[in-house]
């Protein structure tokens, strides 16, 4: 594209996909590469799209399965509504109808679905410089020409057969397929470079899926009605999609599914149970401070009171592998967090275990919760230890790295910054393909009964992705693991927020607090917790009680401490609305467990105070006391 022609950044792009994270994902990829997309997730909106834009569409990326009409209809009305616009068909469900039929309607390209982000903008590159020509050269292209790019660049293996099963050409996805060059390929049977195929057998039914020793393959024959000089009429065209790679991600979603749903289930409980350890803990903790020391039965309250802190560590764990805690991160260094632990690692892991670090120089710094990496690290060495009953060798190691390629294609910004990389690698018993599958399932553990929760590497796979991680791990039975996780290089910075011992002495005050809690025993005790402290206390069960009691109070408020999961009205609708009318009023929220990506966005900015339960008596009237004591927060918006 010479410098005289419009720049990139004004090309016209319509995106029309019924999957509305699909759809978010490819406008934002073309957006931060400098085109001006708009998008619809019908066809009819597309086209509406389309016929009120200014200028019509340089390109149109269409998918061929959406839900009002057929794909291939939409790229012949857009076409009606203008010559002009480069088509560009985008699909997961491919096949040589949909092929031929996009090239009678002069589609320009023909994209499987998933595509690489670097392939689709190469195609919307050449696509916006064709669109460009047309403008100046309308109609010079020839349809032969368009089914030759469509031919080119479909991912599935594309054969043209004549009637005696003797190949008379094939795409660039065949040669990549058998190995051969196009010109090996042509005047040799099909069969003779792929036996799995019976051309004879063949007759134009549905596609057969067939397993051998080297590939999953999907055949699908067809007869190309096609006027042209290069083939003889009645040729056939086998299309032939390697199922291998197609089947190992459908294994991954079906995993990240399951993981997701468990997940979930996790976050639920840990929720509720949340609740009553606070109260346990709590209530223990005042005990503790009214019973003498030479009090008999001190040591059962204090061992009631371990109990509900080893159940809070638990529950601890079941937050991080849900990604539903609210993390307290700093920048750090990798390599300090390590050295750090090394003393407690030679400790942990025994004398017959070799431990060796090697620290990366220099290194970037991470955005991370400093007591969850530490978690991190402990939780592999420990799995690492398990599986090694004999002695081995322990080797940690840190450097700066890039993301793999398998990781690099889930994630979008995957090239934007650096990365710096944790790998912890083991001479042990290694595991088998089945085990590594469900490895980071909670509760699953090959472990005899007793020996272990399973909870460790589910813990750690939630910690890293909830960190922005990825979690990499290469095993062979008897033959070792590997871990490399990779943690984005620090962006921005964030404080975070000190601890508070359970033996400081609870701070007083005289304010007027409101306490929102759905849970009747937790209400209770942060009201008897504060009035002890000096503070007048007002209570609501959820959001909307809570409106409606600040409606008809006179007086001032000033702190409302609010759950953030309730029903009726949560935590944050309630502090939007309450902002309207009490501005002066500060908010502290409260939670076990919180799928608001937005409240927690605001507790990591510093924007939000927070106080995650479980908590002990001292630990929330500390909180409150600084809360009160530090200038407003600008909320959560």
């Amino acid at each position: 594209m010479t410098s005289s022609q419009t720049e990139p950044y004004r090309l016209p792009v319509l995106v029309v996909d019924d999957d509305p994270q699909m759809l978010r994902t490819i406008t934002d990829i073309l957006r931060m590469n400098g085109y001006a997309p708009t998008g619809a997730t019908t066809g009819v909106g597309g086209l509406e799209l389309a016929a009120s834009m200014e200028h019509s569409p340089a390109i149109a990326l269409v998918d061929l399965s959406l839900p009002d009409m057929d794909g291939i209809e939409v790229v012949a009305r857009l076409h009606t509504l203008s010559a002009l616009t480069q088509v560009v068909i985008l699909t997961g469900n491919a096949s040589v109808d949909s092929a031929v039929r996009a090239m009678r309607e002069q589609s320009y390209d023909y994209l499987i679905k998933p595509v690489q982000p670097d392939h689709l903008l190469a195609t919307l590159e050449r696509a916006g410089e064709r669109s460009y020509r047309r403008r100046a050269e309308e109609g010079m292209r020839e349809s032969e020409e368009r089914m030759r790019q469509i031919f080119a660049h479909v991912s599935d293996a594309l054969f043209i057969v004549d009637d005696c099963g003797v190949i008379v050409d094939a795409n660039p996805a065949a040669t990549v397929l058998t190995g051969q060059s196009l010109n090996q390929l042509r005047s040799v049977r099909l069969n003779e470079v792929l036996p799995e195929i019976d051309t004879v057998a063949d007759d134009g039914s549905d596609g057969k899926a067939r397993t051998s020793a080297v590939l999953s393959i999907n055949t699908s024959p067809r007869v190309l009605d096609i006027q042209s000089a290069r083939f003889a009429p009645g040729v056939r065209v086998y299309t032939i999609r390697d199922l291998t790679k197609q089947r190992q991600l459908e294994e991954e979603l079906a995993q990240s599914r399951k993981m997701d749903a468990i997940g979930q289930l996790a976050g639920g409980v840990a929720h509720d149970f949340n609740n009553l350890l606070t109260v346990i803990m709590s209530y223990s903790s005042l005990l503790l401070g009214d019973i003498d020391t030479t009090d008999p039965r001190r040591q059962d309250v204090q061992e009631i009171s371990d109990a509900a802190e080893r159940a809070a560590a638990l529950t601890g764990q079941l937050l991080a592998f849900s990604r539903k805690q609210v993390m307290h991160t700093r920048p750090i260094s990798l390599n300090g967090v390590v050295s750090g632990l090394e003393k407690m690692l030679r400790r942990l892991i025994g004398e017959d275990i070799e431990l060796a670090i090697s620290l990366g120089d220099p290194m970037h710094l991470v955005n991370a919760d400093p007591g969850q990496l530490e978690q991190v690290i402990i939780n592999l060495a420990v799995n690492a230890r398990d599986a090694m009953p004999n002695g081995g060798k322990l080797r940690i190691a840190t450097s700066n790295a890039k993301l793999p390629p398998a990781s690099r294609g889930k994630r979008a910004d995957a090239s934007a910054n650096g990365h710096v990389m944790l790998a912890v690698e083991d001479t042990g018993i290694g595991m088998t393909r089945d085990i590594q599958q469900r490895i980071f399932e909670p509760f699953f553990t090959t472990k005899e009964q007793g020996k272990g929760t399973g909870l460790g590497l589910a813990t750690v796979y939630g910690i890293v992705k909830q960190s922005g991680g990825e979690v990499e791990l290469h095993s062979e039975p008897m033959g070792g693991t590997k871990l490399r996780i990779f943690f984005p290089a620090l962006v921005t910075a964030t404080e975070s927020l000190p601890a508070v011992s359970a033996n400081q002495s609870a701070p007083r005050g005289d304010e007027t607090v409101l306490i929102v809690e759905d849970d009747a025993s937790l209400r209770a005790l942060a009201a008897r917790v504060l009035e002890s402290s000096g503070y007048k206390v007002l209570l609501a069960r959820n959001g909307v009680e809570a409106l409606a009691l600040c409606a008809g109070y006179q007086g001032t408020i000033d702190l409302v401490a609010s759950d953030v999961v309730m029903p009726e009205m949560s935590g944050r609708p309630l502090v939007e609305r309450l902002a309207e009318t009490r501005a002066e009023t500060k908010v502290l929220f409260m939670s076990g467990y919180t799928d608001d990506d937005v409240m927690r966005r605001g507790v990591l900015d510093g924007r939000t105070a927070f106080i995650q339960k479980p908590f002990t008596a001292t630990q929330f009237a500390t909180k409150v006391r600084d809360v009160l004591d530090q200038p407003r927060r600008a909320g959560i918006s």
